[in-house]
């Protein structure tokens, strides 16, 4: 009887081993289907999510280009045929825009019909539909503003009609605040679907990995359930004399995964909080640096300093200087990590104080020379397999002098902040622009795949130049530019070379009367090697 009873035991722990190895097997299959499953749609939701944010971005450097041959148009000097010319690209261009912001709005609806229980992302996606539908009203207001004036320019033939350029550039920026809030909300869309995601797979993983947890319990909860206990109360005993709870310095003892295990009252003095025992660290900090698989494999013997922030009780971000070790652990307890932490915030705010002293323009904002050069510096500096085709082009403002002793120097100021503000747009996509001294800037452009595509950038850079601006209290100031381009490696192996060969290059432009663009060439050289300077 008792050989039948062990054996009917055995059997009975051998089914119920075989099962729970079976279920085990079905939860982790389960787990892995919805997992890929979860990632495909994230996926596609993020496909759409950059191709409507393309879509937004095309449509307002449509709307720039519309805005721009309006400008155009209103020259008073230009012929009819010309004027017309530029009338079907304001049209074609605000044509073009709409049509982008359609099919954003079908996309938008698409996408909604698939957030099935994802109410904060439909309530994103809603509010994004009804400011691609409020888009109607300005853009209609704009694009019939723009065409009245132009009807009227037309009309009037070479007599000069006025242009309400405040009014048209406020009417443009009113449409271009739609767009703006657009962008804005797929942005915040993007990130609360990746939150969503993230908790529902989360939510998935708990679930399984709890009923995974279980499983195993069982099957060794005679045999090993008081020992263990036992040895990880005197282990956590022991860590936490060993670290002691009085140190001024901020420390945190985790798991291998990055699981907090431990974090010292002094966190509450700067962050406001203590870390949650059984959180995980990365809930805490904004550094993707710290992911628990690189750390295993990069801290071994060595310990490792690096700069973190974690983020406070009230929402700002608090720099710390972390010192990271691996603590070896025994049979029954495995390796954890100690982090030992001081505040550096007023450090990193000095530190970013000074680089933006050291390389932006205290005017205009826009990258200086020194940002310049090392621009430059790391773009020659590429690998050659990585190295892409460079242009560097200077622009001088022709008329800038004048602009000074008639408006005077604010004024002066004033006319270089909206150029700067109009030129970083305009090479946006394409490269960098730089102010490099006075009325002298710097564009690098490294984007393009075709000499037609350089050229084409050029001339709206000698476009841009060449239009009347309202300054001063709405003083008009007509301006034009001498450009001068030097390409990488046929006009110079460094910076020096370049510079000197596009400054040769717009003497020229400047020679000949202003309002235009001069490539170097051997010919140039020879002409003005040596060019006089005012």
């Amino acid at each position: 009887m008792a050989g039948f009873t062990e054996v009917k035991s055995t059997r009975l722990i051998l089914l119920f081993a075989a099962s729970s190895v079976l279920l085990v097997g079905i939860s982790i299959g389960s787990l892995l289907y919805l997992n890929y499953t979860m990632n495909k749609l994230s996926a596609s939701l993020y496909n759409d999510v950059y191709q409507n944010s393309e879509l937004i971005l095309n449509a307002d450097r449509d709307l720039y280009q519309a805005a721009l041959a309006l400008h155009t148009a209103m020259d008073g000097e230009i012929t009819s045929e010309q004027r017309s010319q530029l009338s079907r690209e304001f049209e074609e261009n605000n044509a073009q825009a709409r049509q982008r912001l359609g099919m954003v709005s079908h996309n938008v609806t698409s996408v909604k019909s698939t957030l099935n229980g994802m109410k904060q992302s439909g309530r994103l996606l809603e509010e994004l539909k009804n400011t691609l539908d409020s888009f109607d009203g300005s853009f209609k207001t704009w694009s019939d503003t723009g065409r009245s004036l132009i009807s009227q320019q037309v009309q009037s033939g070479s007599r000069p009609v006025p242009f309400p350029a405040l009014q048209t550039n406020a009417l443009l920026n009113g449409v271009r605040e739609h767009l703006d809030k657009a962008e804005q909300l797929i942005d915040s869309y993007a990130r609360q679907i990746t939150l969503e995601f993230r908790n529902q797979k989360s939510s998935m993983f708990a679930l399984y990995s709890l009923f995974l947890v279980l499983l195993v319990l069982v099957i060794i909860y005679l045999s090993r359930k008081l020992i263990s206990l036992q040895n990880k109360m005197l282990e956590e005993k022991s860590l936490h004399q060993l670290i002691g709870e009085t140190m001024s310095d901020f420390i945190i003892l985790t798991d291998p995964d990055g699981v907090i295990m431990y974090a010292s009252p002094s966190h509450a003095s700067v962050l406001g909080y203590i870390p949650g025992k059984g959180s995980p660290l990365s809930n805490y900090i904004r550094e993707a640096e710290i992911a628990w698989m690189k750390l295993t494999n990069v801290v071994q013997a060595a310990t490792r300093i690096s700069e973190l922030r974690m983020r406070s009780a009230e929402g700002h971000w608090v720099w710390l200087e972390t010192k990271i070790t691996l603590i070896g652990g025994s049979q029954a307890v495995p390796a954890q990590f100690m982090l030992v932490s001081r505040e550096i915030t007023q450090r990193k705010q000095n530190e970013e104080r000074l680089h933006k002293m050291a390389f932006y323009d205290h005017l205009t904002a826009i990258p200086n020379r020194a940002h310049f050069k090392m621009y430059m510096e790391n773009l020659i500096g590429q690998p050659e397999e990585h190295r892409q085709a460079i242009a560097l082009a200077l622009l001088d403002c022709d008329r800038f002098k004048q602009l000074n002793d008639t408006l005077g120097h604010l004024a002066g100021d004033e006319f270089l902040q909206l150029l700067s503000r109009e030129l970083l747009q305009t090479v946006k996509g394409f490269g960098q622009a730089f102010r490099i001294g006075g009325d002298e800037f710097a564009v690098v452009l490294h984007r393009f795949t075709t000499p037609q595509m350089l050229s084409e950038i050029l001339d709206r850079l000698l476009q841009l130049f060449n239009q009347s601006w309202s300054i001063h209290q709405g003083a008009s100031f007509h301006s034009t530019a001498s450009i001068g381009v030097a390409l990488y490696p046929q006009h110079g192996s460094n910076i020096n070379e370049l510079l000197r060969a596009a400054d040769l290059a717009m003497y020229r432009s400047k020679k000949h009367g202003g309002n235009e663009v001069n490539l170097y060439s051997e010919l140039i050289h020879e002409e003005y090697s040596e060019p006089p300077r005012p």
